[in-house]
């Protein structure tokens, strides 16, 4: 029975390193799934970037738990008792399980290092020349990741008389070129990134 429920507590650890990563990458798997719906993160996104760190510090915490209680925790058991002999079976189906929510874990917390590379992010399609189209800079806050850059380019390319849209993540900065005659306000602009769950501002245009 020690071994047993050694096994149960250590998968149970496993269980919640699991839902920890799942939190930790909140704040970039939200926007990515709200990408394709265009619904905004009403700030979601920032408020578990905050809480990320901790997370992931759950989830680490949670894993060596976990591996401790099937590999290394010691049974406590009376000579001739039924827990003084292994279940090898149940012990290579825990120690499986236990592997599968580690890699789980990882995959999740590791989410906003390569959900770039999932998401692809494109640019709007139609452009204009000089003369028929002007730039316009914003500064973006409140991106986590690259899936939020995206979300927050949708949500530009939405705004009537935008002819492009390009969202740098490591700069936090938006480049648009915007049709001359039907030309967006700054305020249209700012209203649309703010609807998406960030914050914007007017930036110097190159």
């Amino acid at each position: 029975m020690s071994s047993a429920r050694n096994s149960a507590r250590g998968l149970f650890a496993a269980g919640g390193s699991v839902v920890a990563a799942l939190v930790a990458s909140a704040c970039c798997w939200i926007p990515f799934l709200l990408v394709s719906s265009g619904a905004a993160t009403t700030g979601l996104s920032a408020r578990f970037e905050r809480v990320r760190p901790y997370s992931l510090g759950v989830t680490a915490l949670f894993l060596g738990l976990g591996f401790y209680l099937v590999y290394f925790k010691k049974e406590q058991c009376a000579p001739g008792a039924a827990c003084a002999v292994p279940n090898e079976k149940l012990q290579r189906i825990n120690r499986g399980m236990l592997w599968i929510a580690t890699v789980a874990a990882l995959v999740l917390a590791l989410f906003p290092n390569y959900v770039g590379i999932l998401a692809n992010p494109a640019v709007a399609g139609a452009s204009g020349d000089s003369e028929t189209s002007a730039p316009v800079a914003l500064n973006i806050e409140g991106m986590a990741c690259e899936a939020c850059s995206i979300h927050v380019n949708r949500a530009l390319e939405g705004v009537a008389g935008v002819l492009e849209s390009s969202v740098d993540f490591e700069g936090a900065r938006a480049q648009l070129r915007v049709d001359s005659h039907s030309r967006p306000s700054i305020q249209d602009l700012v209203a649309a990134v703010e609807e998406a769950g960030y914050e914007a501002a007017p930036a110097e245009a190159p």
